[in-house]
């Protein structure tokens, strides 16, 4: 019995929050509503496999919010489906700039710095709910890995909100955003600049096994099988699925002296 109880406390709490969020969000600017619009027809797009006309949904969508850091990353994303990994990168960077660019801005009041953080919560709430209803693409624990990123920006956001101007707000680029571009810059075979932006999603999420899988095949194409095999190893620590005959082709060079 005192389970039942404790989990229907536990479900109102949620149910709460939640009810909270969407209420700030409902306060954001017209702009901020706009842009998410456009921002879920996007992911609706991407969910479809129409990327080029995701491409446009995410253009509008900055179009109106030049600020909207989730958005610059989807517009990657839906670049890699067209195979564009040049302007996949130009976005995956564009997207980088903007996660650092929250940090510096500056507002004259407390009710100026309301609005935006209800603008913000609005993003972040649309990215969580479609981060939730990817399945196809993604492996489960990168997909449980950005939906948790973002559901802690959410809860941080509507804390901000809820206290006052003096609150600091974690601004740091989440580890998907360097392990995208990284990715983008491998299939442009640009492997030095992949190499780097691994390791930099590696440094703000040392967990991500799909960038220790992904530093590992980069490994073992140039010639450090060792360093690949080390990879494999961390990637699956995580809990990571590495494909057998990735671990093979590594295991193999390793024991023919290569790397």
């Amino acid at each position: 019995m005192r389970t039942a109880i404790l989990a229907v406390a536990a479900a109102f709490a949620f149910s709460a929050a939640a009810a909270a969020h969407q209420g700030v969000a409902k306060s954001a600017t017209p702009d901020a509503k706009e842009a998410s619009r456009h921002y879920q027809q996007g992911w609706d797009a991407m969910h479809a496999e129409r990327y080029s006309e995701a491409v446009v949904e995410f253009q509008k969508t900055i179009e109106l919010n030049p600020d909207y850091a989730e958005a610059y990353y989807s517009l990657g994303r839906a670049h890699m489906g067209t195979h564009d990994f040049t302007k996949a990168i130009a976005a995956y960077q564009k997207s980088r700039e903007a996660y650092q660019m929250l940090g510096g801005q500056q507002f004259s009041n407390e009710l100026d710095y309301k609005r935006h953080l209800e603008d913000r919560i609005l993003e972040v709430q649309t990215a969580l709910n479609q981060a939730r209803q990817i399945t196809s693409g993604t492996a489960a624990q990168s997909r449980s890995l950005y939906v948790r990123e973002l559901q802690n920006k959410l809860t941080e956001l509507q804390q901000a909100h809820d206290r006052s101007i003096n609150v600091s707000v974690d601004t740091s680029v989440p580890f998907y955003v360097p392990m995208s571009l990284g990715a983008a810059y491998f299939r442009n075979n640009q492997f030095p600049d992949a190499e780097r932006e691994y390791k930099t999603a590696l440094e703000a999420n040392s967990s991500s096994g799909e960038t220790h899988n992904n530093l590992a095949v980069l490994y073992l194409l140039t010639d450090r099988a060792e360093l690949a095999q080390r990879e494999i190893k961390a990637a699956e620590q995580t809990g990571y699925k590495v494909n057998p005959g990735l671990k093979d082709d590594v295991n193999k060079r390793v024991k023919n002296g290569g790397g």
